[in-house]
């Protein structure tokens, strides 16, 4: 007799009718929140409904408000998650080199990992102004320590059989690093990079909200400081379609990656 878990573990998850249930968690949602809310204005004025969230993601579209704060709060997102991922994978897979560097690292990595990025915000604003610069920085420290940490994670989880391998054929350091490796370590970088674009969005978020005059950061603390809580859940649906879209396009490439490897 077949358990429901060996059921659902021969079940394809690529078929096009479990892709249909992608949308029902965001649709029961929706119904939810409209029960809730109903006609009742108090209730709309504090959560708002579907209703008005639609109406002012249409009036947003429609002034393209909503197209120039998401394009500048993705153009500092990427920014800062481009040089946060490639400088932490740089310098991860470097510390392979040395596990004298890494065990005296160690503990720095640890403590600027655990500094809110809310914290250094201030700073950063103050050092940088209020311009994109701030955001792209605050974006790059949100992302530079995971990215490290993982990297180096995956230099170091190599297995010892291919590294002695390499011992035996006579391959220089360089060498192994290069056809070892990096190699070995890109899927720990493929799921920093995942994890980096929640972090990097965050921390132009951050600082969007704290001092800018454009994103959707900018765009949320205007809206809630009006009471306009239509445009708030905006903006907040926007950077979640962001994040999403971003990640999709991630895990293509991690898709093809994997097919090479394979091959």
């Amino acid at each position: 007799m077949n358990t429901a878990g060996q059921d659902d573990s021969q079940l394809n998850l690529n078929s096009p009718w479990v892709k249909l249930l992608y949308p029902l968690p965001f649709l029961l949602f929706l119904l939810v929140w409209h029960l809730c809310t109903g006609n009742d204005p108090q209730k709309q004025f504090i959560f708002s409904s579907p209703e008005k969230v639609w109406q002012a993601l249409l009036r947003l579209i429609e002034s393209g408000e909503l197209w120039t704060n998401s394009l500048v709060t993705i153009s500092e997102a990427l920014a800062g998650f481009l040089l946060g991922t490639t400088i932490g994978a740089v310098l991860g897979l470097a510390l392979w080199y040395s596990r004298l560097v890494a065990q005296i690292s160690r503990p720095y990595i640890t403590a600027l990992s655990a500094v809110p990025i809310f914290a250094l915000s201030p700073i950063i604003i103050s050092w940088f102004g209020i311009e994109i610069t701030s955001k792209i920085m605050l974006a790059f420290l949100s992302t530079v320590c995971m990215a490290l940490v993982q990297s180096y994670m995956g230099a170091m989880s190599v297995e010892k059989r291919y590294l002695k391998l390499m011992q035996v054929v006579g391959a220089k350091r360089s060498q192994t690093f290069r056809l070892v490796v990096v190699p070995s370590s890109l899927i720990w970088v493929l799921n920093a990079m995942k994890i980096n674009i929640g972090l990097a969005l965050m921390g132009a978020f951050i600082g969007e909200f704290i001092s800018s005059e454009q994103g959707l950061g900018c765009m949320i603390v205007k809206a809630s400081a009006l009471y306009d809580m239509a445009t708030v859940f905006v903006g907040i649906f926007a950077l979640i379609v962001i994040a999403l879209v971003f990640t999709f396009i991630i895990e293509k490439l991690e898709n093809r990656l994997m097919v090479r490897k394979k091959l």
